[in-house]
């Protein structure tokens, strides 16, 4: 059965066609994913599609990749639409280009400006390996510099996990969360990656081939530090990869003042029963740790050492 089209007060002033909702897919270089506003809802609801989506179709011409609208269509869908007016375009260059154009480029996040210009750079990545030129093409074609340009591909060249950690990064789903806390437990305390932290983690992760799990473990620790420092920690973390991520943020805290510390292996001592007991009601009346009752004591032999 064929599906109803719409009333034309509902349609824009200009469209190339109608499109069947069937044939309408997220297109992979679409910049956008998240899901459509009340507001917008109730606009469509009102006053039908303003502005077309910006399709391309598909090689075999047998569905259209939807590259702007994508809110538009989830909203127009929800609301019984069957049909959705568009604009075709042939090439993935020519649907990026106008998706740009048509779009209120303000409302862009710094992750959809990063996706677009990753999908541009898909695009134009034929014509040369470099980086540094792909990211001047990139920029040629947009309002971005080449340096943001570069910084954005970096950034998400990371693995997709820790883009929920970038700031205004997607918001990721429990399960990614679930995952990225086995690396810091208190992970979702923080306001996440600059770009320019998530940048250098990128770039040292190609450059130097480390692993995956470190990456991520990179990412997910560096959270809890300022600009600088969390430069600092990336720079140690990627270089030193075998480097526990306890010493590498105790190395970050300290900085200079490292080699002040005097650092103590784990120590198992043998001790009779009745000995373990007086140790833990020592620690219990004087509210401490056991940790701190050592230190106490290494500072007082250190201390009585000099003295002598």
């Amino acid at each position: 059965m064929a599906s109803t089209p719409p009333a034309p007060a509902a349609l824009p002033a200009q469209y190339d066609e109608l499109v069947a909702i069937e044939r309408l897919v997220h297109g992979k270089h679409n910049p956008r994913r998240v899901s459509p506003t009340a507001t917008l809802r109730e606009s469509i609801k009102q006053d039908g599609i303003q502005q077309p989506l910006i399709v391309r179709l598909a090689d075999d011409r047998d569905v259209y990749h939807i590259t702007d609208g994508w809110q538009r269509y989830q909203a127009a869908t929800s609301l019984g639409w069957e049909q959705l007016p568009v604009r075709v375009y042939e090439t993935p260059l020519a649907a990026l280009s106008a998706t740009e154009s048509a779009s209120i480029v303000r409302e862009w996040s710094s992750y959809d400006w990063a996706q677009y210009c990753q999908s541009l750079a898909v695009e134009l990545g034929e014509e040369t390996d470099s980086q540094r030129a792909i990211a001047r093409q990139v920029a040629g074609r947009t309002t971005r510099s080449s340096q943001s340009v570069r910084r954005y591909l970096d950034a998400l060249a990371l693995p997709d996990i820790v883009h929920p950690l970038l700031c205004d990064g997607p918001e990721g789903d429990a399960q990614s969360w679930q995952a990225l806390r086995h690396y810091n437990e208190d992970v979702r305390r923080y306001k996440g990656l600059s770009w320019r932290v998530a940048a250098q983690l990128g770039r040292r992760m190609q450059d130097m081939d480390v692993s995956v799990e470190r990456t991520v473990g990179t990412a997910a620790n560096a959270v809890e530090y300022e600009m600088s420092s969390a430069l600092e920690f990336v720079d140690l973390a990627m270089e030193e990869a075998e480097l526990p991520f306890q010493l590498v943020h105790r190395r970050t805290q300290h900085e200079n003042r490292y080699n002040e510390y005097l650092q103590i292996p784990n120590v198992s001592v043998a001790l009779e029963q009745e000995e373990r007991e007086a140790i833990m009601a020592y620690c219990a009346e004087h509210r401490q740790p056991l940790s701190c009752v050592v230190e106490d004591e290494i500072r007082s032999l250190a201390t009585e050492l000099i003295e002598r």
